[in-house]
């Protein structure tokens, strides 16, 4: 038995469950037009997209129950992707974490597990990849899409997989290419892994990583003749072959140089290095792992005449190298399992680490605020331990208590040294109360630590806007779930969570400067209904709807309290889809997705003085269907339209998404 809370719910092309967190196969991956990880979960309980781009968004895109970015934990075979999120606070650029050689996608919601620490509040994300096995195994993979004012959008995905003997290996690939949809913004990426995994004596493993991604990403330019919300000219064009659409800059801004100009864009470049080391002892088990990783962003914009009449368009204004994550760090885990008890300890330390930047170029003349200087890196220290026990007290209850210290250490600055420490807690509990019915509930404390970013923009505005520290976050929550099983195939799940988060961290960016501090409350309530069934044998039916309201209060950088609510979290949501089985094991599938109000707060500045307006997204629907057709024993084709009925809509205030989309993919595989 497990916790409904921390287990999975396999999602497949059949309503196959199994309790838990979410778990998303190799089949749907392969639907439709899914390039990152946030299209693949996109219609999940509690997960919110806000994208600017529907391709090549290295933004917050992400939500899990109305917390994202810093909030959220990324891991491939449970090593931490996070990057440093410093210059841009990307903290998870999913478009660097390509969907080759993935088994299945899980999702953990909420922080109710001590096992993970200081950037888990908000859920974690497991990526597992595929093991070799002594059978070698090939897959290839193409998708080719088209549609509104995209010409063309490509993903390819080959991978492979083999055991020999004692050594086994899996290397991947993949390219992906996009046209620009708003101005200036085009995406190419390229993706190379490979994984080694040796059998060591006394039944151990060994596993080498390495993962290389190189992107290429251009800048959306404004496309508006104003970037004032109050003016009539921000719904007018300055160039109609694109939408109307807000712009992109580079971060952090600085005026003129890092607005975004002609020609604009980033080359991301990628490695992340992981070592792992698996050794049974008896019915025990050691667990090690170790990572690295290594980005630089060499960054290039160009002048606009729109932006300084006195230049014409595309000449250079800035040329540098961000080296944006330098991070590195290890775990140690023990399990050992005692009579009814599965006992987990373990120990991690992270560095959280940047290189600085290197600027090549820099035209102060086109209109620089600030110093666009040389600079070295800085780094912010961690440590977590914890203990966790799953007692099973009798064949019905599951009883699963836990408890987490973590000690951060940040960079020293003008505001001084950050450091703090917090004690996390957890008691969630299971009961079977049938064969068919399952409830959990679930109590915890769970600290937050401050990122690299947050750590540098609450220096920068220390003294300025505030003097005290910064805080580490502190969620006291309360989650609970039940599921009834009509049958294997037939299920319905209802979910309900209460975060209390005290010294809630924000950040703001402002014409005057920027900073981070800590809002006094943060209040999110929520509740999911999610089911499947098959009511026919050639029908699967599945669907979610998902209420969550969130409160603020205590905001020092909102004394005119312009919003009690955090930012793009709907109250309502939905989901539904079905599956058609066609005769020569052909399917049919039709999803839909609706996503309710959604809010934001705007700024301008006119005279000196700037002017905050709160506003909202208008409620969308999306459509989408796909026919997929067996080729013979090892392949499969597809053709599938997203968005059928043309809808156009936002999900970040400003940008435009694109409309109706028509694809076809190919796969082979043996």
């Amino acid at each position: 038995m497990k916790h409904l809370t921390m287990e999975e719910i396999v999602v497949t092309d059949t309503a196959v469950t199994d309790p838990a967190a979410t778990v998303v196969g190799v089949k749907t991956i392969e639907k439709g037009r899914s390039t990152t990880i946030p299209d693949v979960l996109e219609n999940e309980a509690g997960i919110d997209i806000s994208r600017k781009a529907l391709v090549g968004d290295t933004g917050d895109t992400l939500k899990i129950r109305g917390l994202s970015g810093n909030r959220i934990m990324l891991n491939i075979d449970g090593r931490s992707v996070n990057a440093a999120g410093v210059q841009g606070g990307y903290f998870v650029d999913w478009s660097t974490i390509p969907l080759d050689n993935i088994e299945k996608v899980e999702v953990i919601y909420g922080g109710g597990s001590v096992k993970y620490g200081n950037n888990a509040g908000g859920g974690v994300i497991n990526v597992i990849t595929k093991k070799p096995t002594e059978k070698p195994t090939v897959s290839m993979y193409g998708n080719f899409g088209a549609g509104d004012h995209i010409s063309d959008m490509q993903n390819y995905r080959v991978t492979h997989t083999y055991k020999v003997g004692p050594i086994g290996y899996s290397i991947a690939g993949s390219y992906q290419h996009a046209d620009e949809y708003l101005w200036n913004n085009d995406y190419e990426a390229k993706n190379i892994a490979a994984k080694l995994y040796v059998d060591m004596p006394f039944r151990g493993e060994m596993t080498l990583g390495m993962q290389y991604t190189d992107v290429d990403r251009g800048f959306a330019l404004s496309n508006r003749l104003s970037s004032k919300i109050n003016d009539p000219n921000y719904d007018v064009k300055r160039n109609d072959a694109y939408p109307l659409s807000s712009g992109d800059s580079f971060s952090p801004g600085a005026g003129n140089v890092t607005t975004a100009g002609p020609g604009a864009n980033w080359n991301k470049t990628k490695y992340l290095l992981d070592f792992g080391y698996k050794q049974p002892i008896g019915t025990a088990l050691v667990e090690f792992k170790a990572y690295k990783n290594h980005e630089d962003r060499h960054e290039k914009n160009y002048s606009a005449n729109w932006i300084n009449s006195s230049y014409s368009n595309g000449k250079l204004v800035l040329d540098r190298t961000v080296k944006s994550d330098r991070s590195y760090g290890g775990s140690l885990e023990l399990f050992v399992p005692i009579r009814d008890h599965e006992i987990a300890i373990g120990a991690e330390r992270k560095i959280i680490a940047t290189g600085g930047q290197d600027v090549d170029y820099v035209d102060t003349a086109y209109g620089v605020k600030g110093t666009v200087a040389d600079s070295n890196g800085d780094s912010a220290h961690m440590w977590g331990i914890y203990l966790q026990d799953s007692w099973s007290v009798t064949d019905s209850f599951l009883l699963t208590p836990g408890v987490r210290y973590d000690l951060y250490k940040g960079p020293t600055s003008e505001g001084g040294q950050l450091e703090d420490y917090g004690v996390s807690f957890s008691l969630t509990g299971t009961y079977k109360l049938t064969d068919s019915d399952v409830v959990t509930a679930s109590v915890y404390r769970k600290y937050l630590t401050p990122s690299a970013p947050d750590a540098a923009w609450w220096s920068d505005g220390y003294g300025q806007y505030y003097t005290k520290e910064l805080k580490l976050e502190r969620n006291n929550a309360i989650e609970m779930a039940y599921q009834h099983s009509f049958s294997p195939k037939d299920y319905l799940k209802l979910s309900a969570y209460h975060y209390m988060i005290d010294d809630y961290i924000s950040r703001f960016s402002r014409t005057d400067g920027r900073g981070c501090y800590n809002i006094d409350r943060v209040r999110l309530t929520g509740v999911s209904l999610e089911g499947a069934t098959e009511p026919l044998p050639w029908v699967a039916l599945r669907g979610n709807v998902t209420y969550q309201k969130s409160k603020k209060k205590g905001d020092s950088m909102d004394p005119a309290q312009v919003s009690d609510e955090l930012e793009y979290l709907p109250e309502w949501k939905g989901n539904a889809g079905v599956d058609f089985r066609l005769p020569y094991a052909a399917t049919f599938s039709v999803k839909e997705r609706v996503v309710g109000i959604t809010k934001t707060v705007q700024s301008y500045t006119e005279k000196g003085t700037t002017t905050y307006k709160r506003l909202q997204l208008s409620p969308h629907a999306t459509t989408d269907i796909e026919l997929r057709v067996p080729v013979t024993q090892h392949g499969e084709l597809s053709v599938y339209c997203e968005n059928l009925l043309d809808h156009h809509y936002q999900e970040r205030y400003g940008y435009a998404l694109p409309g109706r989309i028509v694809g076809a993919s190919a796969k082979v595989s043996f």
